[in-house]
């Protein structure tokens, strides 16, 4: 394996690198806001619409 293909790999924004984050899949679930698949579905959907909002306002400023 190349040096480059092992460097990603153990980047901590890969989730088999040094670290993983749910963005509150957890929490979520414990709360019981997600229970199934199609709630679950809904979850990451959010999370995508605030995450790409958050960046882009970091970006703009």
């Amino acid at each position: 394996m190349s040096r480059s293909a092992l460097l990603v790999l153990a980047d901590g924004r890969f989730p088999a690198g040094g670290h993983a984050h749910s963005g509150g899949a957890e929490a979520a679930v414990k709360a019981g806001r997600v229970t199934d698949a199609a709630s679950l579905e809904e979850f990451c959907r959010g999370r995508l619409h605030t995450s790409g909002a958050v960046a882009a306002a970091l970006a703009a400023a």
